[in-house]
């Protein structure tokens, strides 16, 4: 390795060879059996049993990329192995995340005697036992965190539950169904020699674990990597079309066009519609069918971003600012009919703008509800905890929740929210943070630190792609590119190194920089390879910059 990868790879913890060569390597094999997952052995020995006596089972999903490409695993195996198995898919707005009773009595009178839900149901107490009194039997595939009391299962099939004892806490729904695959198989087959699931299951493994932005370390990390390197040369019908409408067809297919090409038009449906159409787009043989569907998924992401771009615009209007800085500590805005499945995505590109917790609240009639995300020195849910008597419902974590609430109460939640902004964040939490891995100088940048932290991939959470600093850098040359000169590309030096370098998203940079008569600035970027006209060469992509501060 390069000097400056291994430096990297020792400031995250892989200093040791054994573990730096598992990671690098990140290997099929190197999976944990499926059945140290708590009562996968239970699970498996009711699913089977249902398979041999024609029993009819219902794959319960949900509604996101990870909730979809979780049916779509199981339901193809199930169906693989000779089973009579449907699915279900809940409307977001509709009926809302997770088992409820109306689609519990819905399977009941469909025949329904297996339930199994994927990427939910951890907290169906209730709903788990109104299909008990059917006589419906449930496992449940989960990986949320569990409550105090757990459903009344005949499985419950979850790496986060408290007597867990598998190793990997952090696999995401998807990641889960994969597991429960692996050993209907291996148990049906009655050994341990059996392949594991189609490769084919490994890009929708990939495209839920990524969409769902679990951490892509240990096991999320070999199944992301895996399913990726399948993606682009997939022979999934569905996946094709989806790929082809998203401008993707011959490209290497990595992370980022999985967060923001795939996994936004696998969202749109939910978001806008019926979810449903993502599994009939991902488990179709028609290849006129897969196309209709991505172009139905295509349109829908394009209203999905004119209303996300009309809600951001309406909210943003109404903050109070100075200087461009926001004057609440925390942004509660509610506006008339916002649609409640993008204003997730609204606040937190407020987030991003302003710097502050924001919560959005679409009104309509006397009611409200809302989405929130927050900073990291702000805890929204425990925020939350302490408006309780303003909230009709609500729910979440640190960073993200959702609420219901009234008309009337909005101002009181703004200001109490505010009240407890004030006390409890600084300035200095308020402040936007850049923060790099190393400081280096150009000496250390060559084409061979490019490719060598390139095998670190992919990443994401838990994995985030190496960012660095440097001070003090030349301005050789800088000008805008890109349509309406968006994008800053500059050519840099120091060391008597050059390379180049592009900042998306920078391109306002560069008459502020010619105005000043700017001759250095400081620079944080990740470090890539560029390909072009057949050379291969390190190149820069900024994150941030500045003029040089002198110290």
């Amino acid at each position: 390795m390069p000097p400056l990868v291994a430096r990297i790879m020792c400031l995250r913890g892989l200093d040791d060879p054994s573990a730096a060569a598992g990671f690098l390597r990140a290997d099929i094999g190197d999976l944990l059996d499926p059945f140290l997952l708590p009562d996968m052995d239970r699970a498996v020995v009711r699913v089977l049993r249902a398979v041999q006596g024609g029993e009819k089972i219902r794959v319960y999903g949900d509604y996101d990329v990870d909730g979809i490409t979780s049916t779509c695993v199981l339901m193809g195996v199930l169906k693989g192995l000779g089973a009579d198995v449907d699915y279900y898919i809940p409307g977001r707005l509709s009926e809302g995340y997770g088992v409820n009773v109306d689609a519990i009595e819905k399977a009941a009178a469909s025949g329904t005697s297996l339930l199994v839900t994927v990427d939910c149901g951890i907290t169906a107490v209730e709903e788990v036992e109104r299909a008990r009194q059917h006589g419906m039997d449930v496992i449940i595939t989960d990986h949320h965190e569990p409550a105090d009391t757990l459903p009344r299962a005949h499985a419950l099939v979850n790496p986060k539950r408290r007597d867990s004892r598998y190793a990997f806490p952090d696999l995401a729904g998807v990641g889960v169904a994969y597991k429960l695959a692996s050993a209907l198989l291996r148990a049906r087959a009655g050994t341990l020699d059996v392949p594991p699931p189609p490769d084919e299951l490994l890009e929708l493994v990939a495209l839920g674990t990524i969409a769902d932005v679990v951490p892509l370390r240990g096991e999320n990390r070999v199944l992301a990597k895996h399913g990726l390197a399948r993606l682009s040369a997939t022979r999934s019908i569905g996946l094709r079309a989806l790929i082809e409408k998203s401008g993707l067809a011959g490209r290497e297919i990595g992370v980022g066009a999985v967060s923001f090409s795939l996994g936004p038009r696998l969202n749109a449906a939910g978001r806008l519609g019926d979810a449903s159409l993502c599994v009939d787009l991902l488990t179709t043989s028609s290849a006129g069918r897969a196309a209709h569907i991505a172009s139905v998924l295509d349109r829908a992401n394009q209203e999905r971003q004119s209303l996300e771009q009309a809600i951001l615009d309406e909210a943003a209007s109404m903050v109070e600012t100075v200087d461009g800085q926001a004057q609440d500590a925390v942004l509660v805005l509610a506006g008339e009919g916002w649609h409640a499945g993008v204003i997730g995505i609204v606040a937190s590109k407020l987030v991003e703008r302003f710097y502050r917790p924001v919560i959005l609240i679409s009104l309509d009639g006397d009611e409200g509800r809302g989405s929130g995300r927050s900073i990291e020195a702000f805890d929204l849910y425990g925020g939350l905890c302490e408006c309780a008597d303003l909230l009709k419902e609500f729910g979440g974590h640190r960073h993200a929740v959702g609420l219901a609430t009234s008309r009337d109460a909005v101002g009181l939640l703004r200001d109490r929210m505010n009240d407890l902004g004030r006390r409890l964040l600084t300035p200095e939490d308020l402040a936007r943070k850049v923060e790099c891995d190393l400081e280096v100088r150009f000496g250390e940048v060559d084409l061979a630190t490019a490719e060598g932290l390139a095998v670190l991939a992919p990443f994401g959470v838990g994995n985030p792609a190496p960012t660095f600093l440097s001070r003090g850098v030349r301005l050789v040359e800088y000008r805008g590119v890109g349509a309406g000169a968006k994008h800053l590309k500059m050519k840099l030096a120091q060391d008597g190194v050059v390379l180049d370098s592009i900042g998306f998203g920078l391109g306002n940079m560069a008459p502020t920089l010619y105005a000043r008569g700017a001759a250095e600035v400081d620079i944080v970027y990740t470090i890539e390879v560029n390909q072009w006209n057949g050379t291969r060469q390190a190149q820069l992509n900024i994150k941030e910059l500045r003029e040089a501060v002198t110290t």
